[in-house]
């Protein structure tokens, strides 16, 4: 399920229509290698894809993995057997997970593009949470 082309606005801090509905004139443009959509506002010409805002912002990986990882993350496997079972390297592992934070466009994102469950991404900011935690307190 994809967002709808008349629910983007555009991203821009620099454009007259930031953030706004009216107005607007967003349209699709292409994808990324990793399948996230592209778009591009026609004020501001500048480029902006779907995932702004969100953890996985710039990750380079696509959706599949995406969900792979955070599903392995919840069954608790480490980041070295995660990093075995994907085959990404366990920084860029790490990295993604320390780079998920709660935040509204993050859930949207992992529930209606990546197709988690509610409970899926409360037990994730749980275990998000204590792993940061925990490693906070450790010398």
């Amino acid at each position: 399920m994809t967002r709808k082309t008349d629910e983007v606005v555009c991203q821009n801090p620099e454009c007259v229509y930031c953030l706004k509905a009216e107005g607007k004139a967003v349209i699709k443009r292409g994808k990324y290698k990793t399948g996230h959509q592209r778009y591009y506002c026609k004020h501001c010409g500048k480029f902006f894809m779907e995932t702004i805002g969100t953890a996985v912002y710039r990750k380079h990986l696509s959706g599949t993995e995406i969900k792979l990882i955070y599903r392995l993350f919840l069954e608790k496997n480490g980041i070295r057997s995660i990093e075995r079972i994907t085959g990404h390297h366990r920084d860029t592992i790490s990295n993604l997970l320390k780079g998920t934070v709660k935040n509204e466009k993050t859930e949207e994102y992992l529930v209606k593009q990546i197709g988690m469950t509610a409970d899926e991404c409360e037990k994730l900011w749980v275990l998000l949470e204590i792993k940061r935690n925990s490693s906070r307190k450790s010398p």
